[in-house]
């Protein structure tokens, strides 16, 4: 696909369109120079139709992968009249600047990768230090590969200009008027906090925004990731759903949910005392050890699709119940919990220092504060404030975001969206947000996990296709779900 500085598509993996736009790395300062940004299209089967921006979540979320992997499930919310395009934010897959800190040497990255994981053991002395220092050294890292390149272009205020250049620049392709162009948007997790971005700078450049799944952008810009309010509720609806669903239905049934998550913490302890090897050649490429930080890690994620992820979860128990760790070997071959993380390094651009652990004593007042919040997943998170450390890319001042988000007025009034329990954006999140953006409306769904994509609810898509109309849901609408972990195939 040829970069263009106007939008031109072309055809690509079957049923798609592709572009890369040519875009100045600051919009204030043009003679820095240019990067690209990918965009993929599904254009709706009646035109004209208009755009609908995705982006999945991270930072470092592809919604090039994600439209073209999930698409179906993406219109079932949407529905069929409208261009579902899927953008790669800066420096994440195809799109630029590179913040890559191993440029041109995967094998590098790989080898560090397997030393660098996110979980850690705070009851480890050994882990908890290692952490902090591995982290450091990541970040210094970093910073050198990138003292003098563009990596520091990539910030979110960027990502939502570059969202603007993207209407107006789509508005002069059908022949109207840029300055008029407004953005139609739908926003996971972190696309939440780009969209909240988006409408704190450009409040009347609003056609719709959909923002699911809320995280507290006032908060993450002050340095502090994550909203762990509602982790153990979601960790424990799984000992419930496990016990309700019965032992055919699941394979760590126990006649209670208090007995299920008994067992579930004996699972936890056991692996931290002693982890269990894998040997088998048809499991794993190679021989390994399934430690607790692997299954604090894995059993965090699933908690975020609970349909598709909690049966597997049961399994991963039951068989290391019997110290067989086969299914978490399986897992993790796809999802490694490694701290090689790029999207953290547009995070901490983003917060350029407002929330520096500089100190060992600061590091593990943190992993207390954490701990504090969730007695079962904390291991799982508490890292991911620390990799800020030792990071030096300040993004210039045109994109840095200051103040607070918010805004007294909007061009067309926010949907937020958030479940009832959510392990990461815990709905008083999205209650917050929707205070701070005045008019907007607030859809609740009646289920676990993270954002309403994690479960199907006919009601969330009939109140969205109605949003996309230019009807909010009445005050406190909850929507039930068709979806139920255990008892709905996936």
């Amino acid at each position: 696909i040829v970069p263009c500085a106007d939008l031109e598509w072309t055809p690509c993996f079957d049923k798609f369109s592709c572009a890369r736009l040519i875009v100045p790395l600051d919009y204030s300062d043009t003679s820095v120079g240019n990067t690209t940004i990918a965009y993929i299209k599904l254009s709706a089967a009646k035109q004209p139709a208009q755009d609908i921006l995705f982006n999945p979540g991270g930072p470092g979320g592809s919604g090039v992968q994600s439209v073209l992997s999930s698409s179906d499930r993406l219109l079932q919310t949407l529905g069929s009249s409208y261009n579902l395009i899927g953008f790669d934010p800066r420096s994440v897959n195809n799109s630029g600047p590179s913040i890559s800190c191993f440029p041109n040497d995967t094998a590098s990255e790989t080898l560090f990768s397997t030393q660098f994981k996110r979980p850690m053991n705070s009851k480890s002395r050994d882990s908890v230090v290692r952490q902090f220092e591995l982290t450091g050294a990541w970040g210094d890292w970093c910073s050198q590969v990138h003292q003098d390149d563009h990596a520091k272009y990539a910030s979110t205020v960027a990502t939502a200009q570059d969202l603007l250049n993207y209407v107006e620049k789509e508005a002069v392709s059908r022949g109207e008027k840029a300055e008029e162009a407004q953005l139609w948007y739908w926003g996971l997790s972190y696309g939440t906090v780009l969209g909240a971005t988006y409408a704190s700078l450009f409040p009347d450049r609003i056609g719709r925004l959909i923002l699911d799944g809320v995280v507290d952008s006032q908060t993450y810009y002050r340095g502090k990731f994550g909203g762990l309010g509602q982790s153990d509720e979601a960790v424990l609806s799984f000992a419930k759903d496990c016990q309700s669903a019965g032992k055919e239905k699941c394979s760590f049934y126990s006649a209670t949910a208090e007995e299920i998550a008994t067992r579930m913490r004996a699972v936890l302890e056991n692996l931290r005392n002693d982890p269990v090897p894998v040997t088998n050649p048809a499991v794993a490429p190679l021989p390994i050890l399934i430690t607790y930080e692997d299954l604090v890690f894995t059993m965090f994620a699933l908690t975020y699709t609970p349909v598709s992820g909690f049966p597997l979860l049961a399994q991963i128990f039951s068989d290391l119940e019997h110290r067989d760790g086969a299914s978490l070997a399986q897992v993790l071959q796809a999802e490694p919990p490694t701290g090689v993380y790029y999207g953290g390094l547009i995070a901490c651009m983003d917060m350029h220092g407002a929330y520096n652990i500089s100190t060992l004593e600061m590091w593990e007042q943190h992993i207390e504060e954490v701990n504090n919040k969730t007695s079962w997943v904390g291991d799982a998170w508490s890292s991911v404030a620390l990799s800020c450390r030792q990071m030096k890319m300040v993004p210039p001042a045109s994109q840095q975001f200051h103040g607070e988000p918010g805004a007294n007025q909007t061009s067309f009034p926010i949907l937020f969206i958030g479940n009832r329990v959510d392990p990461i954006t815990p709905l008083v999140e999205a209650k917050k947000m929707s205070t701070l953006f005045k008019g907007s409306a607030l859809l609740t769904q009646d289920s676990v996990g993270h954002a309403s994509t994690s479960s199907v609810s006919e009601c969330t898509s009939h109140h969205v296709q109605q949003y996309l109309e230019g009807y909010l849901p009445p005050i406190n609408t909850t929507c039930k779900v068709e979806s139920v972990p255990f008892l709905t195939a996936e």
